[in-house]
């Protein structure tokens, strides 16, 4: 089932059109896993965060994310944390970009790339990038395998 919401940066749909991902992409620095726990409470609170399996907030520096089942607008910190200098290390190069000065629709695009090609990626769980392995252990790695991944996707 579609979300309509065009507050949502990136939704991801398995196979079966149910929503695995939603997730934000955000070019800010200096942030913290109680930044990400506020930014995720700010948006339950506003109504801005449908139900999903998994919820994700991506920054140049760090991406927070955990299992959205739980849609309580508490103030609930991150339950893995993933360092996106070395996850999207890749991507920062082949885009030219230093994660400490790309700018916000860069950032988007970079993100949006990864996102697609993890999407697309065969399941290699022998072979997972040691940066991602709380992505892979989460089961949010293999979630997003053949899933459909829209951006902003009601603007």
């Amino acid at each position: 089932m579609p979300v309509s919401d065009n507050s949502i940066d990136f939704i991801a749909y398995d196979p079966e059109g149910a929503v695995v991902l939603l997730a934000e992409a955000k070019s800010r620095r200096g942030t913290s896993a109680g930044w990400a726990a506020k930014f995720r409470r700010n948006m339950l609170a506003h109504g801005l965060l449908p139900k999903s399996k998994y919820f994700l907030i991506a920054t140049p520096e760090q991406m927070y994310g955990g299992k959205q089942e739980n849609l309580s607008a508490n103030e609930v910190p991150p339950q893995f944390t993933v360092d996106s200098r070395k996850a999207l290390a890749g991507y920062f190069a082949k885009l030219r970009q230093e994660p400490g000065n790309i700018g916000p629709e860069a950032f988007e695009l970079l993100f949006l790339t990864w996102l697609k090609d993890v999407a697309a990626s065969a399941d290699c769980s022998d072979e997972v990038d040691p940066a991602l392995k709380s992505l892979f252990e989460s089961g949010l790695l293999s979630s997003l395998r053949h899933a459909q991944i829209e951006m902003n996707p009601a603007a």
